[in-house]
C-alpha cells in the first residue's frame, strides 16, 4: 500500500523560525557580553564586588604672620556599628553601654539609631577623641568599626575668627580663610578600595588597594597675632561706649597691601557657633568686605588726590566758602551748616568742608571724576582672599535715575556705596606712593618637609603720581596736626588721616542712624600701617573724629611701638 508523504505546513515552520531568532538574539547577546563589551560588564562586576573610600590627610594649619597657630587639625575618629552584629539585643546593650561611656552618647538612643537607620554600617559619634576611640577599638567592642578623621581646633579662641571661617562635616571650607584656600590646604585626597561581601562589609584579607593621600600646606597669614588682639580690643571697647550695633577695624601695611589686622564685632564664636540660627550664619559673612556703606567725608581725600593729579588744583589753591554750593539748582551745604570764607584745599580737608569737594569734583567734570574712581578700584572688587566680597556701587551718567547732583555727592561720600577694605586699598593708593596693591590675607605656604613659598605683592594699578601721593599725606598730615586739639592725634608718632559721617540712607532721604570711621596712617613720611576704624549706628552721635579718631591715635601708638618704629622727637616734646 502506497503511502502519502506528509506536507509542511505554517505550525511545523513558526516555532522553528521563532525558536532561530531567539537563538541568534542570544547568540548575540552573548558576543555583546563577552566579546565586545567585555571590559564594561567586567568592570560593573568589579564594581559590585568592590567598594572605596576617600581618605584625607591631616588639613594644613593656619599661621599668623610669626607662626603662631591660630587654627590646626587633630586625629579623631569617626565610629560606625554594623547593624547586623548588634541584632542579638544582649550583644547591642552590652556594646553600646560601652560605646556610650566613651563617647557621651545615651546607649538607648545608639541602639534606636542603629536598628531604625536601615544600613549596614551606621555611624553612631563623629570626631571622637583620638584615646577614646583607640581604646574603645582596641576593647574589640562588638560590631564596631572606627575611621580616622580630624577636627579642627584653635588654640587661640575666637581670635581673628571671622578671617579662619570655619570647615565643614567632610573636612572641607565652608568660609573665611578656610574657604578661600581650601584646596590647598586640603592637600590631595587618597583612596582605599576593598573587597566587600554580598552585605557591603569589608572581606576579612580580601584584596584592598590603597592609595596615599598628600597632605596640604600649611598657610601663613599676613595676620599678625598682637595687632589682632589690639584691634579687637579696641574695637569693642569703642562699641560699647559709643552704643553701636556693630563695627571693624582693618590694619594695613601701605606698602605691600598686606592686612596685618582685620576686626570685626560681632564676631563669629567657634564654640557655640549654632547654623540652624539665623543670626549666627550672619556672622559667618565677613562684614569688612561684603558689607557697603556710604563713606562719608573719608571720600574727600579720593576727591583731592585727583584734583591734584589732574594738575587742576594744588593744596594751596583757594576759594570761597559761602556755607552752599548750588548744583544745578539743587542747594548743597556743609556738614553742619558752617560757613568757613576763604579756605585752601588743605583747609577743606582740615574742617570737612563738602561745598570744597564739590568745587574740586567740578574743576575735574563728572567724567574725569569718575575715570579717577574706577582707576582707584571704586565699583569693582579689591580680590582680597575671602569669599563674599561686594564691589560696591557707583551711581553713573548712564544710569536710568542719574542726576548731575549724585557725582557732587559722591565727591563727599554720599551717592557712593564702597566697602571697608575698598575705603582702605585705595587710601593705601593716595599715601603710598600712588600704587594700587591688592589687598591680601596669605603671606606665604609651608609644605610638610619645611619648603617655603611667598606669596609676592599684585600692584594692578597707579592711579596717582608719587608727586600727588606726597601732596596728600602732607595735607592729611595736617588735618591731624592742624595747630589745635585733634582726637586722632597719637601721642608718639606723627599721622595723618580723615574723619566720615554719614547717615544712613532710608528710600530716597537719610534718617538719623549713621555710620562714623577715621581712616588714618603713620608715620607721615613714610607710613608703615593704615588703618580704618568704621563703626555702626553710634547711639551717641558722635562724629568720625570723636567717636573714631581716638581709636586710631591708641591704635597708632599700640601698633607702631610693637613693630619697634622710634616715637618722633618732636612729638614727644611738644607732648
Amino acid at each position: 500500500m502506497a503511502h502519502q508523504q506528509a506536507r509542511r505546513t505554517s505550525r511545523v515552520w513558526l516555532p522553528a523560525i521563532v525558536f532561530a531568532i531567539f537563538a541568534a538574539v542570544v547568540l548575540a547577546r552573548l558576543v555583546q557580553v563577552q566579546i565586545l563589551e567585555h571590559d564594561r560588564y567586567a568592570e560593573e562586576a568589579r564594581s559590585e564586588l568592590f567598594a572605596s573610600d576617600t581618605v584625607f590627610e591631616r588639613r594644613g594649619a593656619i599661621l599668623d604672620r610669626n607662626g603662631f597657630l591660630l587654627a590646626m587639625s587633630t586625629d579623631t575618629w569617626d565610629l560606625y556599628v554594623a547593624s547586623r552584629v548588634w541584632d542579638d539585643p544582649a550583644v547591642a546593650r552590652e556594646a553600646s553601654e560601652a560605646i556610650s561611656k566613651a563617647t557621651g552618647h545615651d546607649a538607648t538612643y545608639l541602639r534606636t539609631v542603629v536598628h531604625e537607620s536601615g544600613l549596614v554600617d551606621v555611624l553612631v559619634a563623629r570626631d571622637v577623641p583620638y584615646d577614646a576611640g583607640k581604646a574603645l577599638l582596641e576593647a574589640n567592642v562588638p560590631g564596631l568599626i572606627g575611621l580616622p578623621n580630624t577636627v579642627r581646633v584653635h588654640p587661640a579662641g575666637n581670635l581673628a575668627s571671622s578671617v579662619i571661617g570655619i570647615i565643614g562635616a567632610e573636612n572641607t571650607g565652608l568660609t573665611g580663610v578656610e574657604a578661600w584656600y581650601d584646596a590647598i590646604l586640603l592637600g590631595i585626597p587618597g583612596r582605599v578600595i576593598f573587597e566587600r561581601d554580598t552585605t557591603g562589609s569589608p572581606i576579612p584579607y580580601g584584596e584592598t588597594f590603597t592609595t596615599d593621600a598628600v597632605p596640604g600646606p600649611d598657610i601663613v597669614l599676613t595676620i599678625d597675632r598682637r595687632m589682632q588682639v589690639s584691634a579687637e580690643r579696641l574695637l569693642k571697647r569703642a562699641i560699647e561706649k559709643h552704643e553701636a550695633t556693630r563695627g571693624s577695624i582693618i590694619i594695613m601695611d601701605p606698602r605691600n597691601g598686606e592686612i596685618l589686622a582685620l576686626a570685626t564685632h560681632p564676631r563669629l564664636d567657634f564654640s557655640s557657633l549654632d547654623l540652624s540660627n539665623p543670626e549666627h550664619v550672619k556672622l559667618l559673612r565677613n562684614s569688612a568686605v561684603s558689607d557697603v556703606y556710604e563713606p562719608g567725608s573719608v571720600m574727600k581725600v579720593i576727591t583731592a588726590a585727583a584734583a591734584i593729579d589732574a594738575e587742576l588744583i594744588t593744596p594751596e589753591t583757594t576759594y570761597e566758602d559761602t556755607g552752599i554750593a548750588f548744583v544745578y539748582g539743587t542747594p548743597i551745604f556743609n556738614w553742619n551748616n558752617g560757613v568757613y570764607g576763604e579756605q585752601t584745599m588743605t583747609g577743606v580737608l582740615q574742617q570737612s568742608i563738602n561745598t570744597g569737594a564739590v568745587f574740586m569734583m567740578e574743576k575735574l567734570g563728572v567724567g574725569l571724576f569718575h575715570e579717577y574712581l574706577d582707576a582707584f578700584g571704586f565699583g569693582k572688587t579689591t580680590g582680597i582672599d575671602l569669599s563674599g566680597e561686594a564691589a560696591g556701587i557707583v551711581r553713573r551718567p548712564t544710569d536710568r535715575d542719574w542726576s548731575p547732583v549724585d557725582a557732587a555727592a559722591q565727591s563727599f561720600g554720599q551717592a557712593i556705596s564702597v566697602t571697608p577694605i575698598q575705603v582702605v586699598t585705595a587710601l593705601a593708593a593716595a599715601i603710598n606712593g600712588g600704587q594700587l596693591i591688592e589687598p591680601r590675607l596669605v603671606k606665604a605656604t609651608i609644605t610638610r618637609d619645611g619648603t617655603r613659598h611667598e606669596i609676592p605683592a599684585n600692584v594692578v594699578g597707579q592711579p596717582i603720581s608719587a608727586e600727588t601721593s606726597a601732596s596728600i599725606r602732607e595735607m592729611l598730615g595736617s588735618v591731624v596736626d592742624p595747630g589745635w586739639y585733634h582726637p586722632a592725634k597719637p601721642r608718639l608718632y606723627t599721622a595723618g588721616g580723615k574723619s566720615g559721617t554719614a547717615n544712613i540712607p532710608i528710600d530716597a532721604s537719610y534718617g538719623d542712624a549713621q555710620i562714623v570711621s577715621f581712616a588714618g596712617f603713620a608715620p607721615v613720611d613714610e607710613p608703615r600701617v593704615l588703618i580704618l576704624i568704621k563703626l555702626d549706628e553710634n547711639a551717641d552721635l558722635a562724629t568720625g573724629t570723636e567717636a573714631a579718631g581716638p581709636v586710631f591715635a591708641t591704635l597708632v601708638d599700640e601698633v607702631l611701638g610693637y613693630l619697634g618704629v622710634v616715637p618722633d622727637v618732636e612729638q614727644v616734646a611738644a607732648r
